[in-house]
């Protein structure tokens, strides 16, 4: 069985771990925006569930096609394989392949995202910024 644990606090750290990352992916869009091709490295979903406001989020690569017709920009989603082959590789980050439920500031991760955000701290920031894990 899989036990999730509650990170309080822990949203504003992720986005704050995942900034640097996040940056990259922007320049890399920069460099092909001439191909029509975008890379959003972050997709959120938004849920009420017993009237509780969770928000999703997943990190991975999700490919879009901007389409320009007649003034207004439309996304169409084309997957998550590189849609051209001739465009250079993005960045990988080890945020890709995550899921975690946000709830309030609170963050509820399995353990294997928890051991994954940790490496990432230690990676990024030196040390483990995540606030105490309560149990969930």
């Amino acid at each position: 069985m899989v036990k999730n644990l509650r990170i309080a606090g822990g949203y504003k750290v992720v986005m704050e771990l995942y900034s640097p990352y996040r940056v990259r992916i922007y320049e890399y869009n920069d460099r092909i925006k001439e191909s029509g091709y975008y890379l959003k490295p972050l997709h959120i979903v938004h849920k009420v569930v017993g009237g509780r406001r969770l928000k999703y989020l997943y990190f991975g690569r999700y490919w879009y096609r901007v389409v320009r017709k007649r003034g207004k920009v439309r996304w169409v989603y084309v997957g998550r394989d590189k849609p051209d082959p001739h465009l250079p590789d993005p960045p990988i980050t080890p945020f890709e392949g995550i899921g975690i439920l946000v709830e309030g500031n609170d963050i509820l991760v399995d353990e294997r995202t928890y051991e994954v955000l940790v490496k990432i701290s230690i990676r990024v920031k030196g040390e483990n910024l995540l606030p105490e894990v309560l149990s969930e």
